[in-house]
């Protein structure tokens, strides 16, 4: 425990630099242009919106991230009733065997015929560590592209693991659609996940990105934002999207899908906005710095999307 006298000037310290950080940030995202001409999202976009999102919640669920191959997709919290209802099984899961703690799984659904690759989003302390590295990494997409080192290396620690079971389910089922989704830090890793998978015979691949941070500097942000079939979700005043700061060199990639709904509520079309540009300011990122007491909009996205997640923050999931 830091004497007074040190805790007064730390803290002093930390606001100062904070004050410095987001006024860079400032400076640095009004000189990216932005589109002018929102537009809302039609229904029928929505309802996607609103099945995929499930997909991300069931990622929480500790059965379905450490279970055997052959499982239904089920919530205990009640929070992904179209998965369950629909015949969905899991081909692959993981979770527990890397340094990042990366976890999630592999679906099947024969319903709707697609193949689900699902990350979790931060449950246990590793994956805060992976969470809070903000450190950059060259993750070889492209030139000049840099990406942020714990959601590169989450990807990276399972990535041959993944390929080789997507393969498999792919061959199985050559017409299926091929999506990648996830919520918060599940979010981070499910974008570079997509656009690696992208580079490797899934140039069609459709990316479910709900409360992401940023993951990219401006190049890779790009590069993934010329992919297409990105669909990138904020909400509100949600701090997380907020991470890491401009100042440090991150952005997102666009579009942006912003949900204005209150917590708690039902989502209707005229309530999510489509924004253009790796910054723009008529979205999340113009509603403030990032606070802990605007946590509540990080956890709804048309669901409670962590509404499994586990009690505390243990050292092994």
């Amino acid at each position: 425990m830091f004497p007074r006298s040190r805790c007064t000037t730390l803290g002093s310290s930390m606001r100062f630099s904070l004050v410095v950080l987001l006024s860079a940030a400032t400076a640095f995202g009004s000189a990216i242009p932005r589109d002018l001409h929102p537009r809302d999202v039609p229904a029928d976009e929505l309802a996607q919106f609103k099945f995929w999102v499930q997909y991300a919640a069931a990622s929480y669920c500790h059965d379905n991230y450490a279970s055997k191959a052959g499982h239904k997709l089920t919530c205990w919290a009640g929070n992904c009733p179209q998965v369950e209802a629909a015949d969905t099984t899991i081909v692959y899961d993981f979770s527990n065997t890397t340094a990042t703690d990366t976890a999630g799984y592999i679906a099947v659904d024969r319903t709707n015929k697609a193949i689900v690759l699902a990350f979790r989003g931060s449950y246990s302390v590793r994956n805060w560590i992976a969470d809070a590295a903000f450190l950059y990494t060259d993750p070889s997409l492209c030139d000049g592209c840099e990406g942020d080192l714990g959601f590169w290396s989450s990807w990276a620690l399972v990535r041959d693991d993944m390929i080789k079971n997507l393969n498999g389910a792919v061959d199985a089922n050559p017409d299926y659609d091929l999506a990648v989704v996830g919520h918060s830090l599940g979010a981070g890793v499910a974008t570079l996940a997509a656009a690696d998978l992208r580079g490797r015979g899934y140039p069609s691949i459709k990316l479910y990105a709900y409360a992401s941070p940023r993951v990219a500097n401006i190049p890779l942000a790009t590069y993934i934002t010329a992919q297409s079939n990105n669909y990138r979700f904020t909400h509100t005043d949600d701090p997380v999207p907020k991470l890491p700061l401009l100042a440090m060199g991150y952005v997102h990639i666009s579009p942006e899908y912003y949900i204005t709904a209150p917590n708690n509520a039902s989502v209707s079309a005229n309530q999510v906005t489509v924004l253009e540009g790796e910054v723009n300011f008529n979205g999340n990122t113009g509603t403030g710095i990032p606070l802990l007491t605007s946590f509540p909009a990080h956890h709804w996205y048309f669901e409670e999307a962590d509404a499994c997640n586990g009690p505390g923050l243990p050292l092994k999931v």
